[in-house]
């Protein structure tokens, strides 16, 4: 008997290196890769946990197409805070085609987007008493 492998998620980061939250982020992802990397070489189970990550560095921004997958997901209410000063979805797109750095600068980072599982949003880190 063979099974059928799941293919990865994929993740992408809206990252923004100057932003230490940002850094945080990208770390604790690529921590979990290499675990799940490491894990799935030892053989332990449930080492086929892992995903594909994605980063994409300020001041580059999400295209027009994966804008409007990401108000999807949060609800096309949450569009200000995806994008600093769009009304809509509309302003948000005309805000990232202007480019430059002030455009970059009004998109939400960190930004992590699950394009598998239709969620985004600004990842929280939690530490509890046990992490440094």
């Amino acid at each position: 008997m063979f099974r059928f492998h799941k293919t990865l998620d994929v993740l992408t980061l809206f990252h923004a290196p100057q932003k230490a939250e940002s850094t945080k982020v990208l770390s604790v992802l690529r921590s979990a890769i290499t675990k799940a990397e490491e894990n799935s070489l030892a053989g332990k189970k449930g080492a086929d946990t892992t995903f594909q990550l994605e980063v994409v560095e300020a001041p580059n921004v999400p295209t027009a197409s994966q804008l409007k997958s990401i108000l999807e997901y949060v609800g096309a209410n949450k569009v200000g805070q995806i994008v600093q000063g769009a009304r809509n979805e509309k302003d948000a797109v005309k805000i990232l085609e202007e480019g430059g750095p002030v455009s970059s600068e009004r998109v939400l980072r960190p930004l992590l987007v699950d394009w598998n599982n239709g969620r985004a949003g600004e990842f929280q880190l939690t530490y509890g008493s046990n992490h440094n």
